[in-house]
């Protein structure tokens, strides 16, 4: 899930900081900290998967199981 380019400046020199994750409700959250080495902003980019144990997954396993 690395970003191609700069949000700010467009360049293409950057460093991934420390993730940093958690799990919410239904979802789990992963926090990537990017940083450009060209204009020394700082981005994030936020991937959202469903939880393991979501109620959807054990909706639809018990929907199958019957």
């Amino acid at each position: 899930m690395e970003p191609i380019m700069c949000p700010f400046c467009g360049g293409t020199n950057l460093f991934q900081e420390d993730d940093y994750s958690l799990e919410l409700d239904y979802e789990y959250w992963t926090i990537h900290h990017w940083e450009c080495l060209d204009c020394a902003q700082s981005f994030d980019k936020i991937e959202i998967l469903p939880a393991p144990n979501s109620f959807e997954t054990i909706n639809n396993n018990e929907s199958t199981i019957h």
